[in-house]
């Protein structure tokens, strides 16, 4: 079994694809079903995250830690992905850092809807 893709519900799928692109991701496909705009972002022709948009939405985008941590991405220079996002609007939640723990070294950033984004390699 392999993971295909998260979909993230966003508020505004505009700002959610500038900020996405700016970290990287291309769309490869999109498609709506029942008034919701599905886009598909990947790398490499590989769909990682799907962004979910209803302009018919009445309740509120509302990330929680609690119910979804994060969303975490292998990538090869932590310190430069974390430094786009930051520049393309994330706010940061923890700085480049060493996490002995897991044998790895990452960052976390919260995307303009809130979820928080893991960039790490493992040592």
């Amino acid at each position: 079994m392999e993971l295909a893709h998260a979909a993230l519900c966003v508020s505004d799928l505009d700002r959610a694809m500038r900020f996405y692109e700016a970290l990287g991701f291309e769309e490869t496909h999109r498609f709506t079903l029942d008034g919701v705009e599905n886009v598909y972002l990947g790398q490499d022709g590989d769909p990682y995250l799907q962004l979910r948009y209803d302009d018919e939405r009445t309740t509120p985008i509302a990330p929680s830690r609690a119910d979804v941590d994060h969303v975490a991405f292998t990538v090869e220079d932590v310190d430069a992905q974390f430094d786009a996002a930051i520049d393309a609007g994330a706010a940061p939640v923890l700085e480049p850092t060493e996490i002995d723990a897991a044998g790895a070294y990452a960052a976390f950033v919260e995307d303009p809807d809130g979820y928080t984004l893991e960039f790490y390699r493992l040592q």
